[in-house]
């Protein structure tokens, strides 16, 4: 009687571990999955050579990039140090042309005041006036300088200056040569310490003839020599 009950044990019991329908079920979804991931893996392998073979191309392509660049930027510094050594020289040879500059006008200059070392420049006369006249002026210095003897009294013709007057509406100045150097300092010294002289109606002053670069100083300095002048001190 037993027997046959553990016969009906064995055909009602459960299927042994992995032979069922379900397992078969289980095995597929497990390869799909597999096969999922062993395409996705591949993939991103490839992804990920691709990107690496990028990465390194654009990494020598920067390499080159920055070589090129040190090569530029020591080809300027080197290109740099040469312009230095130029701008150097040149600005040695700008001062060294500077100074030949001035020298020469300086020069210049002294050539010019030495030509019209014996002449007198007369400031006031009117347009009206002709210079051509000898006399007047004779008798003008030696109005000044009575003591000059007449046969050195020796001018050259008189004539205008051919620079514009300085101050608007006023007659150009009237430059005269005096033969004799020393007569010329002498009339200068008797006008030196006055402001203008009345002659024959007119305030006339007398300046010495000198360039213009000459008088730019000068002039700079004249409210300083006109304030000594009111002091009553002496000054070269």
């Amino acid at each position: 009687m037993k027997t046959p009950a553990k016969k009906q044990e064995q055909t009602l019991g459960v299927a042994p571990e992995g032979k069922g329908p379900s397992c078969g079920k289980q095995v597929e979804e497990d390869t799909t999955i597999k096969l999922f991931l062993e395409n996705l893996f591949g993939g991103l392998r490839e992804d990920l050579a691709s990107l690496r073979h990028e990465i390194a191309t654009k990494a020598e392509e920067l390499k080159r990039e920055v070589v090129e660049l040190e090569q530029r930027v020591d080809t300027v510094e080197r290109n740099h140090d040469v312009q230095v050594v130029e701008l150097d020289h040149h600005r040695q040879e700008l001062l060294t042309l500077q100074d030949s500059n001035r020298e020469l006008q300086f020069r210049l200059e002294d050539l010019k005041n030495r030509s019209r070392h014996s002449n007198i420049c007369i400031r006031g006369v009117s347009a009206q006036a002709t210079p051509g006249s000898l006399e007047d002026f004779v008798i003008l210095f030696q109005h000044i300088a009575p003591a000059i003897k007449d046969q050195e009294m020796i001018i050259d013709l008189p004539h205008r200056a051919g620079h514009p007057s300085r101050a608007p509406g006023q007659a150009q100045d009237i430059l005269t040569c005096l033969h004799y150097y020393k007569q010329k300092e002498q009339i200068l010294a008797e006008v030196r310490d006055l402001n203008a002289i009345n002659f024959e109606g007119h305030k006339i002053y007398l300046y010495q003839h000198l360039s213009l670069l000459t008088l730019q100083p000068r002039r700079a300095l004249q409210p300083i020599t006109s304030l000594l002048q009111e002091k009553g001190i002496s000054y070269k």
